[in-house]
């Protein structure tokens, strides 16, 4: 059995356990798509009503107003279309996607049910941007750099240039041409609540964070923030702006964790690195730093 049956046998499970509550409000056909427990996955070979959007990674572009893209297939064809994880805007009606509304750099599956029918056709499909790994980050083990990954593929070699400690705002570290991170207004800035990320290639410096007062003079454990970071690629979104929220969470021994939370970032870090779909919400990614191992 292909990965991919497996993930729709898991996702089938896991979505028949919803309860009703959950459901997508009929008053509103731009929210996210929970399925529910009437239907059943087929995968793409047994059911050609698959959602295609004419690729499978779909780029934000530089427009006015919103940017959305449309299904190029079941034309005419009564029925609903669906979406997980959380993240993605799409028309239950109509299957357009409104790129500009959505979470950027995800995984999705999106689905369709043929009116008169219980089966969900499903493809998969990736929203072009960035995200980080979800990791426990130990500092005393000098793990002290987060670093973006592209299009929901770990493997993805960067479109940006090498950086170092130096290029931040405050040392005139404003990005380049292939990528600028962290460009929001003065004030605004990510480097202005003290995460350190560089502008030209989006890593983050979390040691140099929580030296700079991340969290303040007298952190504690359990302490959290969750920040926006503005960026732009010069690639096939041909530099339209886009943004990121990460949840950066601190505890002084990676002992100290929670283990319900040493659980989420554990099974997201296995899905993204099994190219699988995230189970749940992945965003925002949750960055965790520890001082120590024990």
């Amino acid at each position: 059995m292909s990965s991919f049956l497996v993930l729709l046998d898991f996702v089938a499970c896991n979505k028949a356990n919803r309860s009703e509550t959950n459901a997508e409000k009929p008053t509103d056909p731009l929210v996210d798509s929970p399925i529910n427990g009437n239907v059943l996955l087929n995968a793409p070979n047994q059911c050609p009503n698959g959602p295609d959007y004419g690729d499978s990674i779909i780029y934000l572009q530089p427009v006015n107003g919103q940017y959305t893209v449309s299904p190029v297939n079941n034309k005419g064809i009564a029925g609903t279309y669906l979406s997980w994880p959380e993240g993605l805007s799409l028309n239950k009606k109509t299957g357009v996607i409104n790129v500009s509304k959505s979470e950027t750099g995800v995984r999705y599956l999106v689905g369709f049910v043929k009116d008169g029918t219980r089966d969900t056709c499903v493809r998969q499909l990736i929203l072009g941007g960035i995200t980080y790994m979800d990791s426990v980050y130990i500092i005393g083990n000098n793990d002290t750099l987060a670093r973006p990954v592209f299009n929901a593929n770990p493997l993805t070699a960067p479109v940006c240039d090498g950086s170092d400690d130096t290029d931040y705002p405050g040392n005139n570290g404003n990005g380049n041409n292939k990528c600028s991170f962290d460009d929001d207004v003065p004030g605004s800035k990510a480097n202005d609540q003290k995460l350190r990320v560089r502008t030209k290639n989006g890593y983050i410096n979390l040691k140099k964070s929580l030296a700079d007062g991340l969290f303040g003079p007298n952190v504690k454990n359990g302490d959290s923030k969750t920040i926006k970071i503005l960026y732009s690629l010069n690639d096939n979104s041909k530099k339209a702006q886009q943004q990121i929220s990460v949840k950066v969470v601190y505890f002084d021994k990676a002992t100290n964790i929670p283990f319900d939370l040493q659980n989420e970032v554990e099974f997201k870090r296995e899905d993204m690195l099994g190219y699988h779909i995230v189970n749940g919400k992945p965003r925002p990614p949750l960055l965790i730093i520890a001082g120590l191992a024990r």
